[in-house]
């Protein structure tokens, strides 16, 4: 399968982006640069990824849940004193919009990262742009791979658990146990096998994956920046 525009852009560069762009948008106070960052967001996942409409709905329906209980907390405790308790001012309006709206726009743009970086790409290019050791660098990697094994490490343990006719009851500390035991020795297996093949992390050493800064990957960076500018500007 082709790479879509995202899937193109240098994950280190994207993620400078977007970090950039939070900040902007953290300096401001409109709920309306919010739901454009949303929009924008949502429309360059549908329309330069390869990400489905039902992955967002998915994604979306609890945040969506956490933004409305954001937002009538923020409209229940703005409630203007001078007024009658049915009646919501137009400050509390504007403040509960702002707190809901911003959760959606921040995972807007952290899904714009997720769903369209790879996590070994990232990693080059933590090691090719940014400069970081690869020691550290794989140890993240090593990290994130970490953790669907610990999830099929929990299915099978909990699965031996009933198996047995083994109750385990709300707080499993057995499951959990047998399950940080097993992730610790899969992680000492993993350090193992670098030192023996000789990695350490200092010397020169060739990768498979090589990342570069083209100039696409400048020109989205200063679209998205000049776009947020734009938008702190005029809304």
């Amino acid at each position: 399968m082709r790479p879509t525009v995202l899937e193109k852009i240098n994950p280190f560069i994207k993620v400078v982006t977007i970090l950039v762009c939070g900040i902007l948008m953290a300096l401001t106070s409109s709920w309306k640069l919010n739901l454009a960052v949303l929009i924008a967001a949502l429309l360059a996942l549908l329309l330069l990824s390869d990400c489905k409409l039902s992955s967002l709905v998915k994604t979306f329906v609890p945040v969506i849940l956490l933004a409305g209980a954001v937002f009538v907390s923020g409209m229940s405790y703005g409630k203007s004193a001078a007024q009658s308790a049915s009646i919501y001012d137009v400050a509390s309006m504007d403040s509960a919009l702002l707190l809901s709206t911003r959760i959606l726009a921040y995972v807007g743009m952290g899904m714009v990262f997720a769903l369209s970086t790879d996590q070994k790409e990232f990693i080059m290019s933590l090691m090719h742009q940014a400069h970081v050791k690869p020691k550290f660098a794989y140890g993240v990697l090593a990290a994130v791979n970490l953790i669907p094994t610990l999830r099929r490490e929990w299915d099978e343990v909990n699965l031996a658990y009933r198996a047995r006719k083994k109750r385990t009851g709300l707080l499993p500390i057995g499951p959990l146990f047998n399950t940080l035991v097993n992730g610790i020795r899969w992680s000492e297996n993993v350090a193992m096998a670098m030192e023996s093949k000789g990695f350490d992390g200092d010397g020169s050493r060739t990768f498979a994956i090589t990342t570069r800064v083209r100039a696409g990957d400048i020109c989205f960076a200063v679209l998205c920046i000049g776009l947020m500018a734009a938008g702190m500007i005029c809304l």
